[in-house]
């Protein structure tokens, strides 16, 4: 007989490596998180001051410090082809967490893969995209949530243990382990008004809070992070609201219809329970912790993009059996089997026909990356401060430093004054950029073309055009413009071949 548990993890399996080729681009935060690491592996130590920019910064309260040596290990012994199978297994382990959430509450439960297709549809552009540090915050999220609903289930509060042991590892890899205290106390919360024992849920809240103090940098860390949590990111896209976003709305439209679909869901499910009893009974009988948990999931994705995932996880986990109750059509077992065994071929296929001459290569892709500026600069030994947006300062940064620093990068949090990006974003929006550039020393500019600067500085009498792509252009002062440069090279296969070279060592 066919294990469909074994079917399905396979088929997932098969997905999560499909998916995850797809997008082969390489974050803008990754450059910065391999200088971190490097630091640490080759002096034992971590800086706490910016050595790469010449912006206004504070102490350097790094809240990714363990991300970064994780993914500078990963990629300085295993390369591109590591960095690709270990975001698949952690994105694997996350959802295989997720699936022993629901055996807790139903442990008769099938799984239908077609429901977990559509509902990771509805994160990819958030979960299949180059790792990025938040990738184990969504681990430890599902986690926990299984740990805290295992000790419900089974009253064996003794596990809650492993929830202020794991948040050391979680406050030290990513600033969402707060997400992580705030669901333990929710279900402190939820347990009590459900009228079961809710004490064990608050000591191991109270021992999580103190456990976050296990950290390089002590109080002064959860300080930053309280500060962080209020920060002013108007400018950051992945830090918008879901409904009042400008960007992107092409690829938020299938979250959207997740969104909707999954508030309908509980609609009717509720509506159903009420019909079938009374409101205040319904209300005595349900669990209020699970709504508890999808309610705050709920809020923190309409605050964020970013927070998405917490949302389609909660639900997976929490609402899997009520979406089934509805939909699913209870279609014989043999005929049931054979879909998930179809399923299961049909990506087998695909992912076999996508791999199979596929190179594992994370690409530096110069429709994102300003590789032929980056180059231009290098090759012509062009010294000095370089303007360049926050998302690409980390890879010039890192292809350029010592010869030049930047700006400021993706580290707006941890390192920049809090209006830091806010002056960047009016300087690229044209507003005032000249008095800007008079307060702040700047000897070249790497401008993306779609900005309204750049037309600007095309018709400034203090800068010229040394250099231009189709994404990217460099400007210099308007002194060098008689200077002879030299043209970078045009092959792709050069950058993506030296994309992991750098300047920066400390040996």
């Amino acid at each position: 007989m066919l294990d469909m548990d074994l079917i399905f993890y396979l088929t997932l399996a098969l997905f999560i490596l499909l998916f995850g080729t797809l997008d082969n681009n390489i974050d803008y935060d990754f450059w910065a998180r391999l200088i971190v690491g490097k630091n640490f592996f080759q002096t034992g130590t971590l800086f706490d001051f910016d050595f790469q920019s010449w912006g206004s910064t504070h102490k350097f309260i790094d809240h990714e410090w363990g991300s970064s040596l994780i993914f500078y290990l990963i990629q300085n012994h295993f390369g591109d082809i590591g960095i690709y199978f270990f975001k698949s297994i952690i994105i694997f382990l996350t959802i295989f967490t997720i699936t022993k959430i629901i055996r807790l509450e139903n442990k008769k439960a099938s799984f239908h893969f077609l429901f977990f297709f559509f509902a990771l549809q509805a994160i990819t552009y958030n979960i299949f995209s180059t790792i990025r540090c938040q990738t184990f915050s969504f681990l430890f999220f599902a986690i926990y949530l299984y740990i805290l609903k295992k000790a419900s289930c089974e009253k064996n509060y003794k596990i809650l243990w492993c929830i202020p042991i794991l948040n050391i590892i979680w406050t030290n890899l990513h600033g969402g382990f707060v997400v992580g205290i705030i669901i333990t106390l929710i279900y402190a919360i939820g347990e009590y008004l459900n009228k079961k024992e809710y004490k064990p849920y608050i000591i191991t809240f109270a021992l999580t809070l103190l456990t976050s103090l296990i950290n390089p940098y002590g109080l002064e860390y959860i300080s930053f992070i309280i500060s962080a949590l209020s920060l002013n990111r108007t400018y950051i896209t992945e830090w918008q609201s879901l409904f009042f976003s400008k960007y992107y709305q092409h690829i938020l439209f299938k979250y959207e219809l997740f969104f909707i679909i999954s508030i309908a869901t509980f609609i009717i499910v509720f509506l159903k329970n009420v019909k079938q009893k009374n409101l205040i009974k319904h209300f005595r009988e349900i669990d209020k912790t699970k709504y508890l948990i999808i309610i705050f999931a709920l809020l923190i994705s309409l605050k964020s993009i970013r927070f998405h995932v917490f949302f389609v996880y909660t639900v997976i986990a929490f609402c899997y059996n009520d979406f089934y109750n509805i939909f699913n059509k209870k279609l014989p077992i043999n005929i049931d089997n054979a879909k998930e065994i179809i399923l299961f071929i049909l990506i087998l296929i695909s992912t076999t026909s996508h791999i199979i001459d596929y190179k594992f290569i994370n690409i530096v892709k110069p429709s994102e990356y300003p590789i032929f500026c980056t180059e231009f600069i290098k090759i012509n030994n062009l010294k000095g401060n370089v303007f360049t947006s926050f998302h690409t300062g980390s890879y010039v940064s890192y292809k350029l430093y010592p010869n030049n620093q930047i700006f400021m990068d993706g580290r707006y949090e941890e390192v920049y004054d809090i209006d830091l990006i806010n002056q960047m974003a009016k300087v690229f929006l044209a507003k005032d950029y000249n008095n800007f550039f008079e307060k702040n020393h700047t000897d070249i500019l790497i401008i993306d073309n779609s900005y309204p600067i750049y037309e600007k500085l095309k018709k400034d009498s203090n800068w010229f055009l040394a250099y231009e792509d189709k994404n990217f252009s460099v400007f210099l002062p308007i002194q060098k413009k008689n200077n002879i440069f030299i043209l970078p090279e045009k092959d792709l296969n050069y950058y993506n071949k030296t994309k992991f070279e750098t300047s920066i060592n400390w040996l």
